[in-house]
């Protein structure tokens, strides 16, 4: 798999967008839970699947992980709930689209589909891994979930196709 200069640059951008999130508070949106926010810094790493496709997209996501360490260790959650579903987020959002035909339709599906894999994989395997239980974890789910389906769903989408002139599919 051939990585051109376009999609190094356009992983690099929105690398470093994912760590303004992570280390600002304009990724996190407070939430009255055990959380205290939800997050839209997943959002770097759907747009990056998307437009350029599941390497870019696991790039960015790893970069998200990284730069989101700090929170998990301050929670003492496993870091591999960190960086599993960090890195999945780019690649889900990359194959639903494809798999939807492309279009407005699947850059919505894979947004939100890319969305649930990081929140359900985050929270999922912190429970897997002992760090919360089940009944600590559905009021985040049902919450946070929420809004960061929604908060993805409604700026995906706008960003995708702006991105998709700079970066046609083949």
């Amino acid at each position: 798999m051939k990585l051109q200069t376009k999609k190094i640059v356009l992983a690099g951008v929105l690398g470093a967008i994912s760590i303004i999130l992570s280390v600002t508070p304009i990724g996190l949106i407070p939430v009255p839970n055990l959380s205290g926010s939800a997050t839209t810094m997943h959002i770097p790493a759907i747009v990056a699947g998307i437009i350029g496709g599941p390497l870019v997209g696991a790039l960015v996501g790893l970069i998200l992980a990284f730069s989101t360490m700090n929170l998990f260790f301050a929670m003492g959650v496993n870091l591999v709930a960190c960086f599993v579903p960090r890195i999945l987020i780019g690649v889900v959002a990359f194959y639903i689209w494809t798999g939807l035909k492309k279009g407005n339709v699947g850059i919505v599906a894979s947004s939100l589909g890319a969305t649930f894999v990081n929140t359900i994989g985050v929270l999922g395997l912190a429970v897997l891994f002992g760090n919360f239980t089940l009944q600590q974890i559905a009021p985040i789910i049902a919450l946070n979930g929420t809004l960061e389906l929604i908060f993805s769903a409604i700026i995906v989408l706008p960003l995708v196709k702006i991105l998709q002139h700079q970066f046609p599919s083949k």
